[in-house]
């Protein structure tokens, strides 16, 4: 009997924006499920940055998405771990730079001056 063939070929692809890594033996990556837990699996699925993409059982993220910092000692995941290593085009990047800035300048103000803060609080 012939074995069934799957839609998708064992090698899927990584679901992250740019990324053409494909799942291929030896290649050194890890492909990581979207984790079960609703919650977790809309994190990741928001970290994506994809408009439209729904997560199906064959999506995978590999593991150029994260640091190591989001692996235990023994090489799997930590259950809190979410893909943040992306390579986004300037209009999807999160403007941090700007924020840095404002909270710089608000930090180098003397304790007894009155901040924008403190007279909305």
């Amino acid at each position: 009997m012939e074995k069934a063939r799957s839609k998708y070929p064992s090698g899927g692809f990584c679901a992250a924006w740019g990324c053409s890594n494909r799942q291929t033996k030896g290649d050194g990556r890890k492909y990581h499920r979207f984790p079960q837990d609703p919650t977790r699996r809309k994190q990741w699925a928001a970290a994506l940055k994809r408009e439209g993409f729904v997560v199906t059982e064959y999506s995978r993220i590999c593991s150029d998405h994260f640091t190591k910092e989001s692996y235990n000692g023994s090489g799997r995941l930590n259950c809190s771990a979410v893909p943040t290593v992306f390579n986004f085009p300037d209009h999807l990047r999160l403007t941090v730079n700007k924020l840095r800035t404002c909270v710089t300048f608000y930090s180098n103000v003397p304790s007894n001056h009155v901040t924008l803060a403190a007279m909305l609080a």
